[in-house]
């Protein structure tokens, strides 16, 4: 395998991988839990902001640990892609540098990774094989 041909795969890789992480952080809770107390009661409610708008709803303490470790797997998650989509950054100059792909080409396959449903995601390696294929085509 050539150089060029594993950076491309690495490309690839690191874009499925990113697709994979977005679609579990959209199937998670935004936000952040506040707590009030009224008239000597406490309550929970988990908050986000929509635009400019602070949206905020009711959590039964029954469901709080559960809504607070969602938050913080979403969270995690979210940092993580920063990661990946510096790496990302990364490999699609060096690809470009290296002139086997071209910009467009590289548009198309993000386009067409970000249309796959999580069923897709799931096996990684199919994905990436068939769009080194048709990249490197």
């Amino acid at each position: 395998m050539k150089k060029s041909e594993r950076q491309v795969e690495v490309l690839l890789e690191t874009l499925v991988e990113c697709a994979s992480i977005t679609k579990v952080i959209e199937s998670l809770p935004r936000g952040y839990i506040s707590v009030k107390v009224i008239s000597g009661h406490t309550y929970y409610y988990r908050q986000w902001r929509e635009g400019s708008k602070i949206i905020s709803s009711y959590v039964p303490e029954s469901y709080l640990n559960i809504v607070k470790q969602k938050i913080a797997i979403r969270k995690e998650n979210e940092q993580l892609l920063k990661i990946l989509k510096k790496d990302y950054r990364k490999a699609e100059k060096e690809v470009l540098k290296a002139g086997e792909v071209s910009e467009e080409a590289i548009k198309e396959a993000n386009a067409k990774v970000l249309a796959l449903s999580e069923e897709e995601l799931a096996n990684p390696r199919k994905v990436v094989k068939e769009l080194k294929e048709a990249l490197l085509a």
